[in-house]
């Protein structure tokens, strides 16, 4: 009995038989052989849809960066993250991050079943122009599936500005970054703003003890002082932020520029009568200076000046007698003065020195026509215009890539819409504008730029407050 019982169970069915054989049992116990296929292969893939570029205006949350978002659905199994990657099929900055499969350039906000969020990242920018992004994910069930997204980046992007907290009807007048692009300076009434150029953060406000409005200035970093014109020339320490004191002889200055020969030396546009001033920063006084002749019916103005190496030439705006004044500042003679741009005379507010020191190009705030000019320090002309006539050229910026140009502009009527623009230096042309939307009966100057020094970023003062702009650009 017992064997016959251990038989029986040894015999027994399988579980998932036991349903079969009842049904047999009933049918009357046919001795047909019963069979069970495993379900067909899924034949239907998981399938991804590209999302985006979400934003065509591409200023995400403010930040002017770029999101792509990926969707998919997975055939019944879950989305494995190991097996999600992303590469570049067209030129990036940057390499690849192997341990992410992740091009470096974009961050992974979001990565599930449901999908894939990446945001680029201001520390690797993707350049302009056109660039692929294929994207292969797998599930549990190893479907895997592989699409590309294409798209087009704008060449710069307005990213947010940085508040003074200070009042923003006057406009401000200088902006600069220090060598190694963290930390930025702004003049702007008697006010210098001191801010973070890495986490866009004001770091410091400081009062000007003098009672007119700052205008140039130049840092002095070895010595740890900022210079600041404010009619007397006005030192402030880089390391305290604190205001150390004016230096003496110096008088109704605007234009400031440090001498490349001699780093004792600074060179002051000095007002009325339009002179050049000769600064000792270390022993801290105004030592010389170089008259220059002008119509003395009029008072002079030197809001700008841009100095070649070992100071062979000096390039001095003058308002009043119009046009760019040339001179050698170590024999104290004037050497030209370029007082013709195109159809006649003009005057510039603003000037950007090449790199080499063969273009100077200048903002055409009056002349026929406004706009940008390529002045050629070897011959001393100006040899090609960009016309951009219905603005008036405020401020320029080159870009440490030497490529672009960043220009700030207001508008010559209230028909004409506010602009500023990015220009392409080789082509010379407008790469790209940008709308400057304000307040109905309220004033908006865009002023000076300056480039952060990896080019990343471009900051430009308006009011007094600080604009940020990221510039996508490969600067090698």
């Amino acid at each position: 009995m017992t064997q016959s019982l251990q038989a029986r169970r040894g015999r027994l069915p399988a579980p998932w038989l036991v349903p079969a054989l009842l049904v047999a049992a009933v049918a009357g116990c046919r001795s047909d052989r019963i069979t069970v296929q495993p379900p067909p292969p899924d034949t239907h893939p998981p399938q991804i849809q590209i999302l985006s570029p979400t934003d065509t205006s591409y200023d995400l949350n403010a930040d002017g960066l770029l999101d792509v978002s990926v969707a998919w659905s997975d055939s019944g199994g879950r989305v494995n993250p190991a097996t999600a990657t992303v590469r570049s099929l067209g030129p990036l900055i940057g390499t690849a991050d192997t341990s992410t499969n992740l091009v470096r350039a974009w961050q992974v906000v979001r990565l599930d079943s449901v999908g894939l969020l990446l945001r680029e990242t201001i520390a690797d920018l993707l350049p302009d122009g056109r660039n692929r992004l294929e994207v292969s994910v797998a599930d549990t069930a190893g479907n895997r599936f592989t699409d590309t997204v294409t798209f087009d980046l704008p060449h710069a992007a307005f990213s947010r500005t940085i508040e003074t907290g200070l009042a923003t009807a006057i406009s401000s007048y200088d902006i600069v970054t220090d060598s190694a692009g963290h930390r930025g300076y702004m003049t702007t009434g008697q006010t210098l703003v001191v801010f973070d150029a890495d986490s866009l953060r004001i770091v410091a406000l400081i009062p000007s003890m003098g009672s007119n409005r700052l205008a140039s200035v130049v840092l002095d970093e070895p010595r740890g002082a900022a210079y600041v014109a404010e009619g007397r020339v006005e030192r402030y320490g880089l390391r305290t932020n604190a205001y150390q004191g004016d230096v003496p002889g110096t008088y109704s200055t605007a234009g400031l520029s440090r001498s490349r020969a001699n780093s004792q030396v600074v060179y002051t546009g000095e007002d009325f009568a339009g002179y050049l001033g000769y600064v000792d920063v270390v022993a801290d006084i105004r030592i010389d200076d170089m008259p220059i002749p002008h119509p003395y019916s009029l008072e002079e103005f030197v809001p700008t000046m841009a100095v070649l190496a070992n100071d062979t030439k000096l390039y001095m705006a003058r308002y009043s007698q119009g046009g760019i004044l040339v001179v050698d500042p170590r024999s104290k003679q004037i050497v030209r003065h370029v007082d013709t741009a195109g159809n006649g005379p003009f005057n510039s507010g603003s000037f950007a020195l090449s790199r080499d020191d063969r273009h100077l190009y200048l903002a055409l705030t009056d002349g026929d026509p406004r706009g940008v000019a390529d002045l050629d320090t070897f011959s001393d002309s100006i040899v090609r215009i960009l016309d951009l006539s219905q603005w008036v050229p405020v401020g320029i910026q080159l870009s440490p890539s030497q490529r672009r140009l960043f220009l700030t502009t207001i508008p010559r009527d209230t028909l004409v819409p506010s602009l500023n623009f990015l220009i392409d230096v080789q082509r010379w042309a407008v790469l790209q504008f940008f709308n400057q939307p304000k307040a109905p009966g309220v004033l908006r100057v865009d002023g000076p730029i300056a480039f952060r020094p990896d080019g990343k970023l471009i900051f430009v003062a308006r009011n007094q407050v600080i604009d940020v702009y990221i510039n996508r650009e490969m600067n090698r």
